[in-house]
């Protein structure tokens, strides 16, 4: 068919820009004659900017020029058939330039950006489910350390929404895929949960954000999709399987399974001591966490009662002391009641000197008339002023005398996947569901922690735990994770 199948394989985003179209034109009467000549990216954008697209650079055209020939390169070598049918060729200069008319008016002037300039902007998230196709790896350089340690090549990902391209770190379950060849170029991949990398802090425009701009990807919230999934964001959320975990693959973003046996809730209670290291006490079932808790509350209330006695005791004493002093004032309490100056400075010494008892006696003993007046207001007011405060104050001193618990309650649920289409629900999954007791009470979720065999949910962002004891895919085999506390439930009904 005339195609050069070799040429079309080497072509990626990387050369495409070098590459050129030869065109054969004819130079007009009397020197006519056929003369051919190379069109590339600059005389593409000449082209657009002839055609009115003054909105277009060259940085543009060179970045969609790479990507659309890559497209054709591909579509061409799946299907050679159609570049012999007229009108319908691909691998030429006049339909690079009808796929450059198509995304400067959808992108340039229709206002409609791709995914992932969104993302560089920041005007959507990087944790949006999506599919993106790898166009490129890149290898980190290995080598020796100081102390002659080998350092393994890492690699890293291209990825591509067709439009735009940026990098991506990976995990090791990620990198794994890699050096095994199942993540390669040209596969597409759907994840979510991403995260985004960037040395810089205000938002980068998608041309400029290639070498300072990355996403960053999980093994356990990724997954291989076909050749024909259109790329970009997605609808619904980004399922994962218990088949396809990794214990070192990060955070499951979303986890869709039936409870096919639980244990019932437990309390672990957790005790920090003066040096800051905490400790660790239970489990207890819920007959034992009563139990505790009950002294607990009778310990609190014994000394909530202790400390009010105390301030009713200061609040009493010191009412007295003021008594006296109003007596010792006569005719001036009056007078310092409608007075609009100020206390004299002694009064605060003083007041602070009635702390003790001991000393009380002596220092309303001194006092004049005048300053009995005063100290008998400043007491009045003072007592006034704690009595409102002291609440507070008993709930402060209660953290040190008996400080509040720190109980979480648990549930642990045997769970399978729901979803088993593609591979068979070879593994089971100790779920252990952290403060079970809080979780909401709608009809769509767990019933504060009421959950029962046979339900299925759908729950989000799942940690994976006890990672020495996972096992393998085989029937029978056993993972381990446990729920986080930005975890969300939803109840999924099952058809009898």
């Amino acid at each position: 068919m005339g195609i050069n199948i070799a040429m079309l394989c080497q072509i990626t985003p990387d050369n495409a820009r070098y590459y050129n179209f030869l065109i054969t034109e004819t130079t007009p009467p009397p020197a006519s004659s056929a003369v051919k000549a190379a069109l590339g990216p600059k005389d593409a954008l000449k082209d657009l900017l002839r055609r009115g697209c003054t909105l277009a650079t060259q940085p543009w055209v060179d970045n969609h020029w790479s990507l659309i020939l890559w497209k054709l390169a591909g579509m061409v070598a799946l299907d050679p058939i159609r570049e012999t049918k007229p009108g319908e060729t691909r691998w030429c200069w006049p339909e690079v330039i009808r796929q450059l008319l198509y995304r400067y008016e959808r992108e340039l002037n229709g206002g409609s950006r791709p995914p992932l300039r969104k993302i560089a902007n920041q005007d959507a998230p990087a944790a949006f489910p999506m599919v993106l196709c790898v166009s490129n790896i890149i290898w980190t350089s290995g080598g020796v350390t100081e102390d002659g340690v080998q350092i393994e090549s890492y690699p890293e990902l291209e990825l591509t929404d067709g439009w735009y391209r940026l990098r991506a770190q990976v995990d090791v379950p990620l990198a794994r895929a890699v050096k095994r060849g199942i993540i390669r170029i040209g596969r597409k991949i759907g994840f979510a949960g991403a995260r985004l990398s960037t040395e810089k802090k205000d938002p980068t425009e998608i041309l400029e954000a290639y070498n300072s701009t990355h996403l960053v990807l999980s093994g356990n919230s990724s997954h291989l999709m076909p050749w024909h999934t259109k790329l970009g964001f997605t609808e619904g959320p980004c399922i994962s399987t218990l088949h396809s975990l990794t214990c070192d693959g990060g955070v499951v973003v979303a986890l869709d399974f039936v409870i096919i046996k639980l244990y019932p809730i437990a309390f672990l209670e957790f005790i920090e001591d003066e040096n800051g290291n905490k400790d660790r006490i239970g489990p207890r079932n819920e007959a034992e966490e009563m139990g505790v808790n009950e002294q607990w509350q009778n310990r609190y209330e014994m000394e909530t009662s202790k400390l009010r006695a105390e301030y009713d005791k200061k609040f009493s004493r010191y009412a007295g002391y003021a008594d006296r002093l109003e007596k010792k004032a006569g005719v001036m309490l009056q007078h310092a009641k409608e007075s609009d100056g100020y206390a004299p400075e002694q009064i605060d010494s003083m007041y602070d000197e009635l702390e003790y008892p001991d000393t009380a006696a002596k220092v309303i003993a001194r006092t004049t008339s005048y300053e009995a007046a005063w100290l008998a207001l400043h007491i009045q007011r003072q007592n006034e002023k704690e009595r409102e405060q002291i609440g507070e104050e008993i709930e402060k001193e209660l953290r040190t005398i008996c400080p509040p618990r720190n109980v979480k309650s648990f549930r642990i649920l045997i769970i399978q996947d729901a979803r088993t289409s593609r591979r068979p629900a070879n593994r089971t999954a100790q779920l252990t569901v952290w403060d079970v007791l809080s979780l909401s009470s709608d009809e769509d979720s767990s019933r504060a922690g009421g959950f029962e065999v046979g339900q299925r949910f759908m729950a989000t962002n799942i940690l994976p735990q006890q990672q020495s004891a996972w096992m393998d895919c085989a029937p029978g085999s056993e993972v381990y994770l446990s729920t986080r506390r930005d975890t969300r439930w939803t109840r999924i009904k099952t058809t009898a």
